[in-house]
């Protein structure tokens, strides 16, 4: 019954529109079709069901009610999409190679004799892992989380029974470094493609994979290097030194030799990060050599094409991520943005405010509005697109505000347990309390969101970026 009634209230908007005035400066095919996207929106947010079937049923609608074919399926073929489906099939190698894990316990075995060590070891592990895996549930919650889940029962910190000893800390960091880490590069979280998409339909900008990790490495870097040390303040363990070194050789031991396919693997990764690197130069697309990446990980069998297949995660996202661009494609193409950033200007004031102090209380305003969506996904189809609209009425930086909004929308999800995937799984191990969750949470989130105004404009503005 809960299915027919979140179904029901999803249809609702796609029937109203076709009865609804259109406003004067639309089309009427482009306001039928903003009915459609609010209601394929109320979708991903209610999830009568997963987010590739709201999807479906969407474009099946553009396609068999609209007689827009071409429309629906056009984002399929661009090159964001299968960026964002091979990265995740990128990231899926180094889980089933046991290369991730290998590198967690060579960095346990180097630097973490102190326990405020091993949190920074959590931290350069979820770094390195980030460029190649863009899901936060897969990098944080499918490789880092499992080790230090184990680290704290070997160090004796189990849910129920001496959860302050390590295990609060750890899975506390984990989550804080998660975010972080997602808003470095733009292969390391699914979302960031969609942002610059966005950026580009709305405000007429973009930038490479280098650019945007040269503007975002100052801040981020800063962050990372901070906030493990204040979550072990907030959330200081018992228990102060570890006998890395034994455990280490206890998770190498299992892990075994090298293998061929990790030595092939760490072979392509550092090729792939040469190219994303040197793309301005090259000219070889981010894509490109994403997919470059995975043909040469199949033919050298690093992995196979069935385990290419049983990356549902990967999968689901390529058809989710690619039918609602879609559909946002045929808005921008009718004019919708346009019309609503006349329509803003109009009855905003945005434009008399200084630009700074305009870009600030709009960095405020996807702060506040994260409390009420539980996936990023559904905050970023629903709430990006104005943000990015009222900041081109204001005439406000386009690159600077893509790279804010872009890291709010990561970081953000720190202020509650349930604003990010991995949230909900590393919350559930039972190791924090609620309300210490949100205080670490709350405490990180706004110094982040902090620096990234103060020290990322100011290093924006070095590199010439506004």
């Amino acid at each position: 019954m809960e299915r027919i009634v979140k179904s029901l209230i999803c249809i609702i908007p796609v029937i109203a529109f076709w009865f609804i005035a259109v406003p004067d400066g639309l089309e009427s095919s482009t306001w039928h079709i903003l009915g459609l996207y609010l209601g394929t929106v109320l979708g991903v947010i209610l999830r009568p069901y997963p987010e590739p079937v709201i999807l479906v049923s969407s474009m099946a609608i553009l396609s068999v009610g609209y007689l827009d074919l071409k429309s629906a399926i056009s984002e399929f073929s661009s090159s964001t999409s299968w960026l964002i489906l091979t990265a995740f099939i990128i990231g899926h190698c180094f889980v089933i190679t046991g290369l991730g894990k290998r590198i967690a316990y060579l960095l346990i075995d180097k630097f973490g004799h102190t326990t405020l060590r091993l949190g920074y070891v959590s931290t350069l592990t979820d770094f390195i892992l980030s460029p190649a895996i863009p899901s936060n549930t897969a990098r944080s919650g499918g490789l880092v989380f499992p080790i230090f889940q184990s680290l704290a029962t070997t160090l004796e910190s189990y849910p129920d029974k001496d959860p302050n000893r390590v295990g609060r800390f750890f899975m506390t960091l984990l989550y804080q470094n998660s975010l972080t880490t997602g808003t470095l590069f733009v292969t390391s979280g699914a979302i960031m493609p969609m942002m610059i998409k966005f950026a580009n339909d709305i405000m007429g900008v973009d930038i490479s994979w280098l650019g945007w990790a040269q503007a975002m490495l100052v801040p981020g870097g800063l962050l990372l290097l901070i906030t493990p040390y204040v979550v072990y303040k907030i959330n200081t363990p018992e228990l102060k030194e570890v006998d890395n070194k034994a455990l280490a050789k206890k998770g190498l031991a299992e892990l075994g030799p090298m293998s061929t396919k990790e030595k092939i693997l760490e072979a392509i990764f550092v090729l792939a990060i040469i190219g994303w690197l040197t793309g301005g130069i090259t000219k070889i697309p981010t894509a490109a050599v994403a997919i470059g990446f995975l043909a040469l990980a199949t033919i050298t069998r690093v992995i196979e094409w069935k385990e290419v297949m049983d990356v549902k995660s990967g999968w689901s996202t390529f058809v989710w991520y690619s039918g609602i661009m879609s559909i946002s494609g045929v808005l921008t193409k009718g004019g919708f943005f346009t019309w609503l950033g006349e329509y803003l200007k109009h009855h905003l004031a945005l434009n008399g405010i200084e630009p700074l102090v305009a870009m600030a209380v709009l960095l405020l305003l996807t702060m506040v509005v994260r409390y009420f969506f539980a996936s990023t996904i559904a905050y970023v189809v629903t709430f990006v697109p104005v943000i990015f609209t009222l900041g081109h009425v204001a005439n406000l930086p386009a690159i600077p505000l893509l790279l804010l909004v872009a890291a709010s929308a990561q970081i953000a999800s720190l202020l509650t347990h349930y604003g990010n995937a991995v949230g909900p799984l590393l919350f559930g191990a039972g190791y924090v309390s609620q309300n210490r969750w949100w205080l670490t949470g709350h405490i990180v989130a706004y110094y982040s969101m902090a620096i990234y105004f103060v020290v990322g404009l100011a290093w924006w503005k070095v590199l010439g970026l506004w």
